[in-house]
């Protein structure tokens, strides 16, 4: 694949990924993060990662990431929601980027942001 071709490959990608996070609030509360990486050779495939704070509980928030996703088109929802650091994952809906959440309660560390603060959680949302 050419350079051009690469380049316009990346940009259709990331377009795309970045059209599904919108879809499934991904971007929803305090954005800590949002950044692509990977898709250039070795580096697998492109992925966007969003980090957010969220006022809430982490079940609660948790839930209603999953219900966004469903209603954004995502398939099996994962059972129990994704609470406490636990992440959970929309892996094989067709046309879909795979999706995985992780959530971060109140006082849990966040790798390389710190700890959430009280009556907050935080979301870690990546697509690929």
């Amino acid at each position: 694949m050419g350079f051009l071709r690469r380049r316009r490959w990346r940009a259709r990608q990331s377009a795309h990924l970045s059209v599904v996070a919108e879809r499934i609030g991904a971007r929803s509360g305090v954005v800590l993060k949002d950044r692509f990486s990977g898709g250039k050779g070795l580096n697998g495939p492109l992925t966007l990662g969003v980090i957010t704070l969220r006022d809430g509980s982490a079940v609660e928030i948790a839930q209603a990431q999953i219900d966004a996703a469903v209603a954004a088109g995502y398939t099996d929802p994962p059972k129990p929601p994704c609470a406490s650091g636990r992440g959970c994952g929309f892996v094989n809906t067709p046309g879909l980027p795979m999706v995985i959440i992780v959530t971060y309660s109140a006082g849990e560390v966040i790798p390389h942001h710190g700890a959430v603060p009280k009556g907050q959680t935080g979301v870690s949302v990546s697509l690929t």
